[in-house]
């Protein structure tokens, strides 16, 4: 998240995708077993609240920057795999808030 722009070459993002592709298929397998229905406004509440978070930038002694990003807390309401798409929705809106600045 906190890598510049392009600094990461295609096979490095390449790889970090193809890793990612049967973690968000087994998150997605146990969200449908395990979430209810009315619990679905709760993950999209809880992606919404990891994605304001993540626009608050503190900084941190060195000349970076750091940010909540709230996983551990969606972990904790709704459970991990729900986390994990969650967060995942987050970054993509995050990116694409970005690339409309």
């Amino acid at each position: 998240m906190h890598i510049p722009d392009g600094y990461l070459g295609p096979y490095t993002y390449t790889a970090f995708w193809i890793i990612m592709i049967p973690i968000w298929y087994y998150a997605g397998k146990r969200l449908s077993a395990e979430l209810k229905s009315r619990q679905v406004p709760l993950l999209a509440m809880a992606a919404a609240f990891s994605f304001v978070i993540m626009m608050f930038n503190l900084p941190i002694p060195g000349g970076s920057t750091g940010h909540a990003v709230g996983g551990a807390i969606i972990a904790i309401v709704i459970g991990p795999w729900a986390s994990v798409i969650a967060i995942s929705v987050a970054l993509v809106r995050r990116d694409i808030w970005r690339m409309v600045e």
